[in-house]
């Protein structure tokens, strides 16, 4: 058959050389051996867990806290009455005088307020906004008395003081509209 040839043996039965192969040399790598993969997988766990941890989008920063806002005026909370102005020597200083009501239910310990001027058109021509300066009545005179040292109790009158050291030009010399912005109470 032809799968299974027969070589024809040499007469003189002389072993003829045969070709053998080689022995199988394996190169020992430095450090190579069962650390290696211990390395490995530690190495795989580690990649594992800083990708785990890492955040998935951008934190968003927590709103400032009810103490770090100014309170809002609550309608009608500071009421104002008896204003009355005074202009300074030179004209482009102004003092805003009156009372001021607590109506809200808790002490108020300050307060601003914004000054609109109008032109002689009736059309704005500046707003500058100041915090009001309480004041008491000493000895028949103003003096000033601030309202965080000495908050004004619900249901309470106080006078106050705004001046404003550099009126807008064109200002038509009559009552600048008063606009609460901020209340701070206790």
């Amino acid at each position: 058959m032809a799968t299974n040839p027969r070589v024809p043996s040499d007469p003189n039965n002389q072993k003829r050389p045969e070709l053998v192969p080689a022995p199988v040399v394996r190169k020992k790598w430095p450090g190579a051996g069962p650390g290696v993969a211990f390395a490995l997988i530690v190495a795989a766990a580690l990649i594992a867990a800083v990708v785990y941890y890492m955040p998935r989008a951008p934190k968003k920063s927590p709103p400032p806290a009810g103490a770090q806002a100014p309170i809002q005026p609550v309608s009608n909370e500071l009421q104002f009455s008896n204003l009355h102005i005074a202009l300074g020597p030179a004209g482009s200083e102004m003092t805003l005088d009156g009372s001021v009501m607590n109506a809200g239910n808790r002490p108020i310990l300050g307060s601003t307020v914004e000054l609109t001027f109008l032109g002689h058109d009736g059309k704005v021509v500046g707003n500058v906004t100041k915090p009001l300066q309480g004041m008491m009545v000493q000895n028949g005179l103003l003096r000033s008395d601030p309202i965080g040292t000495h908050p004004i109790p619900p249901n309470h009158t106080r006078p106050f003081r705004i001046t404003v050291d550099n009126v807008p030009s064109g200002w038509n010399h009559q009552m600048p509209n008063v606009t609460v912005l901020t209340v701070a109470a206790d």
